[in-house]
This record gives structure tokens, C-alpha cells and sequence, in this order.
């Protein structure tokens, strides 16, 4: 009997690793810190399944680095993407972390750099003996991860397919916002998608506030929203602090 493989694949695609590992560099900058530390900085309470299945992509996509002992600090690979130096070519060093994990490179050199279709790549992973229930998980990792290099390169990508496009194009059936007001600084925006699957939800610091919108129908997911918003918490400013800014200018 075949043996069956589970993947090694990141849990997210690389704009929520990008979005995460933002979040860490907020907090630590160019430090070390320890696994337990990271993982609260990405909203978890402590060293889990999930907040090492965050921090694992996050080593596949190369963004952390292992240092000394246990910790773990933002890769060089991380900073050229999130602040790019004159002359960096930014599309290049996110083409570079879209590869790093194994299985991505894998099907890469499988269709010699060109994107199969969703039912294409779920049968290649079933001839390679891939777990069936984690499939859909694979499929969504790597297309989004594509998808952000396609943007960066100005190319056809699977967002371009009509299936994605249609995809991209539903609503959600109940919306939520939520804006806490800071001063008014520029926008950097970033989202924060589930893990948990069904309908997504996204949390976005805007640079006006933490902004939300989607559909939370059990508990679990209402968990992932509380772990986004406490992992962008570190961006907002104080109450207060806009008040301090103005008397100063």
C-alpha cells in the first residue's frame, strides 16, 4: 500500500505571511526573539498547533531566520520586500520567497514555471500520493502565493483566470467595519485571512485604523478574528498620542 504524504506546504500564502512577518518586524525589528515570543506577536497566547503552523510558513517562506539557541528573528529576504532600497528589485526577492518552500518548487519545475489550473495541480498532487483532505489547503497556499507574485510582476497569473475572477468578484453575506481612529497618517494597508476555511474574512490596518469586514459563523473563526486584530494592535497608537503629536508640530 502506498504511503501516504502529508504535505509540507505553508499554511498561508505569502501576503498573509508578508502581512504577519510586518507585524513582528513592528515589534522586534532586526532582534531575536523566542518562539513563544513570535508567536504572541502573531496573536496567539502561547506555542500552539496553530501559531507554530504560523510561524513554520513563515520559515518556509524564508522571512524568519533561526538565530541563537531557540529564537528566531525577520529574515534580510523579509526587509527587501516590505522596505526595498533604491535599486532593489522587489519583485524578484518575492518571486525568490514564493519558491522557497519545497513543494512550491516542486510545482514549478512541474509545469516549467507555468500555472496549472486548480484541477491540473489537485491531480498531480493525488499522483503524488498527497493527503486528500489537506488538497484544497495546498491548492489556495500556492494560487495565493502566485497571485501576489503575478501582481508584483505585472503578469498573467491565476488571478487572471475567469474562475478566479469570479471567485474574486463574491461578496460575503454580512459585512462588519470596524475603525479605530488614529491620526492621519498614510495608509499602509495590509490584510489578515482565516485558517479555518469557509466564507474569508479580512482585517486591514489601513493607517487611519484597524478595519474589518466578512462573515464569522462559529467560534473558531470569531478566534482567528480576535488573534488578527491582536496582531495588528501593535501599529495603533495610543489614546491620546494624536493629541500629543499636534502640540508638538
Amino acid at each position: 500500500m502506498a504511503r501516504v504524504r502529508s504535505p509540507n506546504y505553508p499554511a498561508f500564502g505569502l501576503q498573509e505571511a508578508l502581512n504577519r512577518i510586518k507585524t513582528i518586524h513592528a515589534a522586534e525589528h532586526h532582534l531575536a526573539a523566542p518562539k513563544e515570543v513570535i508567536g504572541k506577536h502573531l496573536g496567539y497566547n502561547g506555542l500552539n498547533g496553530a501559531s507554530l503552523k504560523a510561524i513554520s510558513a513563515l520559515l518556509k517562506f524564508g522571512l524568519l531566520d533561526e538565530a541563537q539557541g531557540d529564537k528566531l528573528k525577520v529574515s534580510p529576504l523579509a526587509i527587501s520586500i516590505l522596505y526595498p532600497g533604491k535599486g532593489d528589485d522587489r519583485g524578484a526577492a518575492i518571486r525568490e520567497a514564493a519558491l522557497k518552500p519545497a513543494l512550491f518548487q516542486e510545482i514549478h519545475n512541474e509545469w516549467e514555471g507555468h500555472w496549472p489550473s486548480d484541477e491540473n495541480l489537485r491531480a498531480y498532487l493525488i499522483r503524488k500520493q498527497f493527503a486528500t483532505d489537506a488538497l484544497d489547503r495546498v491548492i489556495q497556499s500556492y494560487r495565493e502565493t502566485m497571485d501576489l507574485v503575478a501582481r508584483e510582476e505585472g503578469g498573467y497569473g491565476a488571478s487572471a483566470t475567469p474562475e478566479n475572477e469570479a471567485r474574486h468578484q463574491e461578496k460575503t453575506p454580512v459585512q462588519t467595519t470596524m475603525q479605530t481612529r488614529l491620526g492621519s497618517k498614510p495608509p499602509v494597508e495590509f490584510s489578515v485571512t482565516p485558517n479555518a476555511g469557509g466564507e474569508p474574512f479580512r482585517v486591514s490596518f489601513t493607517g487611519s485604523g484597524i478595519e474589518v469586514s466578512g462573515l464569522l459563523n462559529t467560534p473558531e473563526r470569531a478566534d482567528e478574528l480576535v488573534r488578527a486584530i491582536n496582531a495588528l494592535k501593535v501599529l495603533l497608537r495610543p489614546l491620546g498620542q494624536d493629541k500629543t503629536d499636534e502640540e508638538g508640530d
